[in-house]
């Protein structure tokens, strides 16, 4: 025998405001209700006023009728395991609600299709008062709703009112100054999020989304990569990977962008897409950790929503978990592009013990311990010490060993982690480095060297080997005058 064992509507409704929306992850859920339903454009208006602060998002999709409104309010209105249209980007049935009712204690649903507009709310002070599940019919009260006037003659407006989850109350700063800093973090998110439909890319109807009447501009964290790892396709998945590019090889402005709010270290990792719709990024997954050599690495996985299961799609759309039968797949890649991203990185300090070059540094390794001392055999230093008696040699020798000694690793590991692209260490003057060369190629002759070993030598010495262009047309220079 079996009983019905109906819910409390007032602990159940409070439970679900706490799933754990942020503003952002709540306000993209319902927009994924607007694509879904075939919309090309979304305006969300928002107004801070305390009690009567507001915010609604109207798009211009198909919009529903009563049947289909009085459904979607429905709580588990959807089966997470029936098959969707491939471009449907729901899945509980739940996400209009407790979207909504995480930020809001009030929300008001009105829809138009074929020229008739119905509405209907749902006020959680009703609930928790009245312990039932009534939602409230306003077919009569429509000019009551905020922004109606706003609806054409498709499409659906959703009204978030009470934001007693939202506005910030005990606290010592502003609470409209809080309220604009979410506001703020809402414009980025949607923006990145969104930002394959946003550009409109290939197969993708392109919508624009604007907040308080401003559109919102895409960011797409591939946007200037460069030619990607070739696209792999395996268990109904598509992965690309990309390597962004060192800080010394774009503009500022363009390495600020690509930094995204997040930074380069935490933006690190896989981008999970469902119907295009970013879900989870920069995360490794735990596969391997993240590090400051491997931050310029990124990967592209695109998922249809078929595989929300496989996945662990959650309710909010903001977590995602890869199935056991691929991590050995996607080990693979982190493999082949993180050691891609190091050599990046390393490449130019490879240059200190690479066996050709000559630099002002030499790598010493003592028990898988590493230390930097001065190269007392760099010619300009070399000839330098030749010049000088024995007590001035050892007094400048000592020097050496103090600068070595106090090489600042800390301070410059913190510079290169944190903002890389401030520190430009060889950054000589045209005339100083003219000076430099002409020292040098004086001491090559000196030494009596031919001059197809002094070019050799002066392409293989710092600073010289920092500066190809210059290098090679002063040689050629001097070996034609």
């Amino acid at each position: 025998m079996f009983e019905e064992n109906i819910p409390s509507a007032k602990n159940l409704i409070c439970a679900l405001r706490d799933i754990g929306y942020s503003l952002e992850t709540a306000v993209a859920d319902i927009i994924d209700n607007s694509i879904s339903a075939k919309a090309t454009e979304i305006n969300i208006y928002i107004k801070f006023d305390f009690q009567n602060s507001y915010i609604a998002i109207i798009d211009n999709g198909i919009g529903m009728n009563e049947e289909e409104l009085k459904d979607a309010m429905k709580l588990g209105s959807l089966n997470p395991l029936q098959t969707r249209q491939k471009n449907d980007l729901g899945r509980f049935g739940l996400g209009l609600k407790t979207a909504s009712f995480s930020q809001a204690s009030k929300l008001t649903v009105a829809s138009s299709q074929n020229l008739n507009t119905y509405a209907r709310c749902w006020d959680l002070e009703h609930i928790i008062k009245t312990e039932k599940w009534e939602i409230e019919n306003l077919n009569n009260k429509l000019q009551d709703i905020i922004k109606i006037n706003k609806l054409l003659s498709c499409g659906t407006l959703v009204v978030w009112e009470k934001l007693d989850k939202l506005i910030e109350k005990n606290t010592k700063r502003k609470a409209e100054d809080i309220f604009q800093e979410k506001i703020a973090i809402l414009r980025d998110h949607l923006s990145l999020v969104f930002h394959r439909y946003l550009t409109g890319e290939p197969g993708i109807k392109k919508i624009v989304i604007k907040l308080n009447n401003d559109n919102l501009i895409p960011f797409n964290p591939f946007e200037g990569a460069g030619k990607p790892f070739p696209e792999e396709e395996f268990n109904n998945i598509k992965m690309q990977a990309y390597l962004l590019p060192h800080h010394s090889k774009i503009s500022y402005e363009q390495y600020k962008k690509l930094e995204g709010k997040d930074g380069y270290l935490n933006s690190q990792g896989f981008y999970i897409y469902r119907n295009s719709r970013l879900l989870v990024y920069g995360t490794w997954f735990r596969l391997i950790k993240k590090t400051d050599i491997t931050k310029l690495a990124r990967v592209k996985i695109d998922l249809p929503n078929s595989e929300d299961f496989s996945w662990s799609i959650d309710v909010k759309k903001s977590q995602a978990v890869p199935p056991d039968n691929i991590k050995n797949e996607l080990k693979r890649t982190i493999d082949k592009i993180t050691s891609q991203s190091t050599r990046v990185y390393t490449k130019r300090g490879a240059k200190i013990s690479k066996k050709d070059n000559v630099s002002f540094w030499n790598e010493y390794h003592n028990h898988n311990k590493k230390s930097y001392k001065i190269n007392l055999e760099h010619p300009m230093i070399s000839e330098l010490l030749s010049n000088l008696d024995l007590k001035d040699k050892n007094s400048v020798k000592e020097i050496f060993s103090y600068i070595e000694d106090n090489l600042p690793i800390d301070t410059i590991y913190s510079d290169m982690t944190i903002q890389p692209e401030n520190i430009r260490q060889q950054n000589i003057e045209k005339e100083k480095l003219l000076k430099y060369a002409e020292d040098y190629w004086k001491i090559q002759k000196e030494m009596g060297n031919e001059d197809d070993i002094i070019k050799k030598k002066f392409l293989n010495t710092e600073p010289f080997s920092h500066f190809i262009e210059f290098s090679e047309n002063f040689v050629n220079y001097k070996l034609e005058s």
